[in-house]
């Protein structure tokens, strides 16, 4: 699939990103090795002239590096997090964006309306989400970025499904099941023959068994986006039980994904 999931949105690794990040900025690196090498320096001349000045400038890259941190990690944390959402989706949206109108166009080649049924519910779906998400929260709002991500992990992650759809269909473009079927009619098939064809009509059946599995999950996706979409609609015309369940649908969603990348036929 192309949706990552070690893209979590939990602030554990919110956290962990933002100071990873952090961490690695110029300014922190230039004031952390200018704080390094001035303390060493000074710990070498500790009885030089130069050893106030050292220990001085130390100190001032030491409170730099740390006043620069604390400004990303403490202060100027929810503007940070929002950024690091913000870039999450970012790196993410366009590439999908690209395997969705590649997927819609692999599915009309095979005239597989039920799937291309799905991909403009799912499109209309999430559109209907994104659109209440909106009207509900101020789109600078963490809230707001932890709900567009998540429902935006599942609405693609149904795309790959879909797109997983079109490697089977590929896969079993060259089988002709009615002939298959029509070959094993024969009683006079050798033994070794009939084998190999009954074999071939397998794969084709269990093909088509992956499909409607795939079918059938993005059926779940779109049924638990509707969910989230209501609740989340009812906010404030019933905002304590709408919460709750608004709350208890994104985790079913974090669940639903999670069984969405198990299924990925491409890990098999």
């Amino acid at each position: 699939m192309a949706f990552n999931p070690n893209q979590n949105i939990t602030d554990m690794d919110l956290s962990s990103r933002l100071m990873k990040e952090t961490t690695n900025q110029p300014l922190t690196l230039i004031f952390g090795v200018s704080a390094l090498l001035t303390g060493s320096a000074a710990a070498m001349f500790t009885t030089s002239g130069l050893f106030t000045t050292l220990a001085g400038a130390s100190a001032v890259s030491t409170v730099a590096c740390a006043g620069y941190v604390l400004s990303k990690t403490v202060f100027g944390r929810h503007r940070e997090i929002l950024k690091i959402i913000e870039k999450v989706r970012k790196e993410t949206c366009s590439e999908r964006q690209k395997v969705s109108e590649s997927v819609e166009n692999e599915l009309n080649g095979f005239n597989e309306e039920r799937a291309l049924h799905q991909l403009q519910q799912l499109h209309g779906k999430f559109s209907a989400f994104q659109n209440v998400l909106n009207l509900q929260f101020d789109s600078d709002e963490l809230t707001h970025k932890r709900y567009l991500t998540t429902a935006e992990q599942l609405y693609y992650g149904a795309v790959d499904n879909l797109r997983n759809l079109v490697v089977l269909l590929h896969s079993i473009n060259a089988i002709n099941s009615e002939h298959i079927q029509k070959q094993l009619e024969d009683t006079g098939l050798e033994e070794n023959t009939k084998q190999a064809l009954i074999e071939r009509l397998g794969i084709y059946k269990k093909a088509h068994q992956d499909i409607n599995q795939l079918l059938s999950i993005n059926e779940q996706v779109m049924t638990k986006i509707d969910d989230v979409t209501s609740n989340l609609g009812a906010i404030q015309t019933r905002e304590g039980l709408s919460s709750v369940r608004l709350d208890t649908a994104m985790k079913e969603i974090l669940h639903l994904i999670q069984r969405t990348e198990n299924y990925d036929i491409s890990k098999r």
